[in-house]
């Protein structure tokens, strides 16, 4: 079985912002789409970890733009399972353009939760042994990201329908849109960031509020909270890298 898979995608209209630049969160979901494809096809994919009681969640993401799409181009996604623990499973990928230029990378890691008890399942009960390509697309340890502390912008937003994926969970890629929403717009309308990573924490649930936190940190750069306002559960950190 290949251990690398290629796939094809284009920049569609209602994936772009209001200048004609993919969104982060529809590249997440191109990425989202690729692995999904491949994991499928040797049998961990979504449907086949329902039926056992399954799901794979994210832990980590870590995504790096060296030049952001732009509406109707033809993207082709690398992705390939590039290492394992006893718990965690890192996927990483590479995104190219037409002309084979490298516009996007980016390495996840990934837990096996057991749905019945919220408990996390050993990556071996539904990956066969040996399946790891021993290449990162992000050298990235995955070290705690640091608290988003001090002045910023808070913005209340409710978890709706739309935002879960077919396990009931808020999809990972609506956690970026969220802490996006928190950037100041002088920020924000330089267009996407150039780098985003995510720690996610704790489970966001339909009818919840979350509170999503910005503050500036040197470099351009903004560190991200995202907590449940019933509780204060901090649910997920990022950290965004803007030009």
């Amino acid at each position: 079985m290949d251990l690398l898979l290629r796939h094809a995608c284009r920049v569609a209209s209602f994936d772009v912002g209001p200048r004609g630049e993919l969104r982060t969160s529809a590249l997440m979901g191109y990425l989202e789409d690729a692995a999904g494809v491949h994991a499928a096809a040797y049998g961990a994919g979504v449907h086949e970890l329902q039926s056992r009681g399954f799901a794979w969640v994210l832990s980590r993401y870590h995504l790096r733009v060296s030049r952001v799409p732009l509406l109707g181009e033809s993207l082709e996604v690398s992705t390939w399972p590039s290492g394992r623990s006893a718990i965690f499973a890192t996927r990483d990928f590479e995104v190219a353009d037409a002309q084979g230029r490298i516009v996007a990378l980016a390495t996840t890691s990934w837990a096996v939760l057991d749905l019945a008890s919220k408990r996390p399942r050993r990556v071996s009960d539904v990956v066969p042994p040996g399946f790891v390509v021993d290449r990162r697309a992000i050298p990235d340890k995955f070290r705690s990201l640091p608290s988003a502390e001090g002045a910023g912008a808070e913005v209340a937003i409710p978890v709706l329908r739309r935002d879960l994926d077919m396990n009931l969970h808020v999809n990972h890629a609506v956690y970026a849109d969220w802490a996006l929403e928190a950037a100041p717009p002088a920020l924000a309308e330089l267009g996407p960031p150039r780098a985003l990573e995510v720690s996610y924490l704790a489970e966001a649930r339909l009818g919840d509020a979350v509170l999503s936190f910005a503050s500036a940190a040197p470099g351009g750069v903004l560190l991200h909270r995202i907590r449940r306002a019933a509780d204060g559960v901090e649910l997920a950190r990022a950290r965004t890298t803007w030009e």
